[in-house]
């Protein structure tokens, strides 16, 4: 009898059975690029439209200050200090003995007209930064009024271009946290007028505040006043033993314009943010 051939292999002949059928995962898709795109978009987008808002405020700003600056500074004059020998020995004696009277434990006053205290800016190097710029004009019970001429910055595309604030600031002064400062008012500048917002800037003004750290000159014996008071005419300073100086510092400067700028730049980037959490949320969604 003929020799049976071999019967086929099962395993050869069957056909490969379905994976995706047992259970097997599913072929990876393609992933879409428009989940990036977008947020990538966005992003240029946000930071195109600070960068604008930036460059925008600015010249903004710039406008705005030099309705009421001038291109030069103004001349305040010094006090001659041999013209005014005879106030300088006066000045000078009165406050050796207020630094006498501090120095014995004793309550010391220094009551000083505005002639006075622009004299001592003349005289004294420890106020050598506030020549040209402060001077005292006038002295009522409730204000002290400066001559300013303060220098700032000019046109944003020029770094040597500058305007001059000339005018008279009224301020009410404050003894806090060892510092003499400035309550501002308002700005006064002839035939111009000074907008709330800037002058808010410069509230409270604290030319003193170098003196802080200086335990040598100015600053040892303004940590240790009690008291300012104000009186047509004069300002008078006292240092009493028996009280204990005010040790409160100042109220912030609040800056009306960037406290806004802060909170337009914190809602866009919350928006670029929730956005972005959204489309890429959206693409997953889409790939899976």
């Amino acid at each position: 009898m003929p020799e049976n051939s071999a019967p086929p292999d099962p395993a050869q002949d069957d056909p490969i059975p379905d994976r995706q059928g047992l259970g097997g995962s599913k072929p990876a898709q393609a992933q879409s690029p428009g989940a990036g795109c977008i947020i990538m978009i966005l992003a240029l987008s946000s930071l195109a439209f600070l960068i604008g808002f930036g460059i925008w405020s600015l010249f903004k700003q710039h406008r705005e200050i030099s309705k009421f600056t001038s291109t030069s500074p103004l001349e305040l004059p010094l006090p001659d200090l041999e013209e005014n020998a005879s106030a300088m020995i006066k000045l000078n004696a009165s406050l050796e003995t207020f630094r006498t009277d501090a120095g014995n434990e004793r309550p010391a006053t220094l009551r000083l007209s505005p002639a006075e205290i622009n004299l001592a800016f003349a005289a004294f190097e420890d106020f050598g930064e506030l020549r040209g710029t402060f001077s005292v004009t006038k002295i009522t019970t409730e204000e002290l009024h400066i001559e300013i001429s303060f220098k700032m910055r000019g046109s944003p595309l020029k770094g040597d271009d500058y305007r001059y604030l000339n005018g008279t600031m009224v301020t009410s002064p404050q003894l806090s946290g060892g510092e003499i400062f400035f309550d501002v008012k308002r700005i006064e500048v002839p035939g111009k007028t000074v907008p709330e917002g800037f002058v808010g800037v410069f509230s409270p003004y604290r030319p003193a505040q170098i003196y802080l750290g200086n335990d040598d000159g100015v600053g040892q014996w303004m940590k240790r006043l009690t008291s300012l008071t104000l009186e047509d005419g004069f300002l008078t300073l006292a240092l009493a033993p028996s009280e204990i100086p005010p040790e409160s510092e100042p109220e912030k400067i609040e800056f009306g314009h960037a406290l806004r700028a802060v909170i337009l730049f914190a809602t866009v980037f919350l928006a670029f943010i929730a956005t972005a959490i959204f489309a890429f949320k959206k693409g997953r969604a889409r790939r899976s």
